[in-house]
């Protein structure tokens, strides 16, 4: 997406995480419903179900997908993962 005409500074806080969601932005951006869960749980492994599922949330926050789709808020991983039933073993790099 072309970002010339923004100012350096909204340049710099576009498509990142600027802060910590809260709940209630939790609940409204990276609830999984059962369709969600679904094509979550068809992906081969835990960690692949977890970043399947984090993806849609992320790009209804941000309007976009992150560069870095590991630099997402552990609180977000947390909510997702819960949501699936994966331990947090599988949040964790290898």
């Amino acid at each position: 997406m072309p970002v010339s005409f923004l100012t350096p500074e909204q340049r710099s806080r576009y498509g990142v995480f600027n802060a910590v969601p809260d709940i209630a932005q939790l609940g409204a951006f990276f609830h999984l419903d059962t369709d969600d869960r679904r094509w979550a749980m068809a992906a081969n492994g835990a960690r692949n179900q977890l970043g399947w599922s984090v993806q849609p949330g992320t790009a209804r926050f941000l309007n976009c997908f992150l560069d870095d789709p590991e630099d997402v808020p552990a609180v977000v991983v947390d909510y997702v993962a819960e949501q699936l039933g994966l331990s947090s073993a599988c949040k964790q790099p290898s």
